[in-house]
């Protein structure tokens, strides 16, 4: 299959261009290769051609988000529509969406695909943004919507701002992780496990998976739990707990995955933070 991954060079991106490339023919597209997605004669040609589409690319970092507001929504936001089209009259047969549990907002339970998104940052808007378009301009072009948890592991291209990522770099650079309140809920993925489902959904019956959206989750855990986990992993490590600054929780269930494609992942936090522990 010809597989076309627009933000291939990113910290999900450069894991998965190497993991897709073990069966199929995969182009990449991203912003490092000054190649953006606002540039429509230039997504226009990389669509060419292609059987799928892998969209991951975003201003993921909110703190961006909220900094640059304009710039993130150009990105986000305003040139998903010409993607959509580029990849609709290039006659991509397979377009797949990379969301976030973001999307949904803060919950003080655990949510389902069926749950309506309230997101409350802006990088969460941009995702519900690029999800109802999908969904409000129909289109002969199957899509697929993917809503990872927080994604953790080692990549070539590293961010060490995500939850667990954080915690191990700082416990090796410090020996101290701080924790914000510690009561919030984070949803967790490993990077591997999430780059086998993407790999699962250029293959999987289209009839299962068309216009669905998947929650994309190992585990959902306490922020404290979390800490303590990476703690004890990391000899000489001592956690801070400070007043809550981001009291949102994020929890979400996996089970339709499991039931639609008998997808279950396996890799765990602590097998996230083991690879991670040699590369700080």
């Amino acid at each position: 299959m010809k597989v076309l991954i627009v933000g291939s060079e990113g910290y999900l991106g450069s894991v998965l261009t190497l993991r897709l490339r073990e069966k199929h023919k995969v182009t990449g597209y991203d912003m490092l290769h000054l190649q953006d997605v606002r540039d429509k004669p230039l997504i226009e040609s990389f669509c060419k051609g292609k059987d799928a589409l892998i969209y991951l690319a975003s201003i993921s970092n909110n703190d961006l988000c909220e900094a640059k507001p304009e710039f993130a929504k150009s990105i986000n936001e305003d040139a998903f529509p010409g993607v959509i089209r580029a990849a609709r009259e290039a006659g991509v047969k397979r377009f797949i969406y990379a969301s976030s549990v973001a999307a949904y907002g803060d919950s003080d339970r655990v949510l389902t695909e069926s749950d309506p998104l309230y997101p409350t940052t802006p990088y969460g808007r941009g995702k519900a943004y690029c999800e109802d378009y999908l969904k409000t301009h129909p289109s002969e072009m199957p899509f697929i919507i993917t809503r990872s948890a927080s994604v953790c592991g080692h990549s070539p291209y590293m961010r060490w701002d995500l939850t667990v990522n954080k915690m191990v770099h700082d416990a090796l650079k410090t020996r101290v992780i701080t924790v914000n309140g510690g009561e919030q809920f984070r949803c967790h993925i490993h990077i591997q496990d999430l780059c086998e489902f993407y790999a699962l959904l250029l293959t999987a019956p289209i009839e299962l998976i068309q216009g669905q959206a998947f929650n994309v989750v190992h585990k959902n855990e306490a922020v404290k739990e979390t800490a303590e986990t990476v703690k004890s992993m990391i000899e000489g490590t001592k956690i801070i707990t400070g007043p809550a600054t981001d009291e949102r929780s994020y929890q979400v269930s996996g089970t339709k995955a499991n039931r639609v494609l008998a997808w279950y992942p396996w890799r765990t936090i602590d097998t996230a933070v083991s690879e991670m522990i040699p590369h700080v």
